[in-house]
């Protein structure tokens, strides 16, 4: 397999976090599951012009979209079909960074999959993008595609979305003390806000309500620190990343990775949070 992957240029650096793209990705398994993802990324298929989800994260219910697509921040794991992941490339966005591209969309894309085209519009010319990307095998002349693609989408911006500072000052918290952020009703007081207009705002601009996005933080904070320093997840654990207690950290492992973080501990062939199954 090959992964290719860049931070933006400076022009994008404020909303993007990073673009990728994988070539010749060929599992031996046919199906695995991605852990919860806060952030918001477009996936574009460069073999098919389809990609293959699961709706309502149920393995029964198998749904084909175009090749281009919107996937909301994860509020728990989620199914994969790896056959769409042998030739992709992916924008991730930072928290809130798909704010000024989607506009007031982006509040309602938790858990959802859903066509580019459909969320840009029809003027977007999605298709276009997906076959001059196609037209070359070249990495760095595919981001810089893309790159052109996401300026040219704020260019037509009367008015470019800057966020509300509240959630910006609560994503920064987040990020830095994911174990000891402030309470939701202390950064809504800080920022003059009721706690309910705050968790409605956070939640418009980042598709998940503070809560759910500190909990996911939380997770991958002790999961990174259970896979680089094998850590076992004993109370004095679960209480240095966060959690009440280790039945807490227990609970929230079988939410989030359906599994316990001792049995995640035994796997050896996680990559970029996808699990094979």
């Amino acid at each position: 397999m090959n992964f290719h992957a860049r931070k933006p240029g400076h022009a994008l650096a404020r909303w993007i976090d990073k673009l990728w793209i994988c070539e010749g990705y060929h599992p031996s398994h046919r199906l695995e599951f991605k852990l919860p993802d806060a952030s918001l990324a477009w996936i574009i298929n460069l073999k098919e012009d389809q990609i293959r989800v699961f709706e309502g994260n149920r393995m029964d219910r198998l749904m084909a979209l175009p090749g281009s697509i919107i996937a909301g921040p994860r509020s728990s794991y989620y199914y994969l079909d790896t056959i769409c992941q042998e030739s992709c490339m992916g924008i991730q966005f930072k928290p809130g960074g798909a704010l000024p591209f989607l506009d007031n969309l982006v509040g309602k894309l938790k858990d959802v999959d859903m066509p580019l085209g459909d969320g840009l519009g029809r003027h977007s010319r999605v298709d276009d993008l997906r076959g001059r990307l196609q037209e070359t095998s070249v990495a760095e002349e595919r981001f810089q595609l893309v790159e052109h693609y996401l300026l040219r989408l704020l260019e037509k911006k009367i008015i470019v979305p800057t966020g509300h500072p509240a959630v910006a000052y609560a994503l920064q918290m987040f990020e830095h003390f994911p174990a000891a952020a402030p309470s939701i009703a202390e950064i809504a007081d800080r920022a003059n806000l009721s706690t309910e207009r705050f968790i409605r705002v956070f939640k418009e601009e980042v598709g998940l309500t503070p809560k759910n996005y500190g909990s996911i933080m939380r997770f991958q904070l002790a999961l990174r620190m259970i896979r680089q320093g094998r850590i076992n997840p004993n109370i004095d654990f679960a209480l240095s990343s966060g959690y009440y207690d280790q039945s807490h950290l227990y609970r929230e492992f079988r939410k989030y990775a359906n599994m316990t973080p001792t049995e995640l501990l035994r796997k050896q062939d996680i990559l970029e949070n996808h699990v094979p199954l």
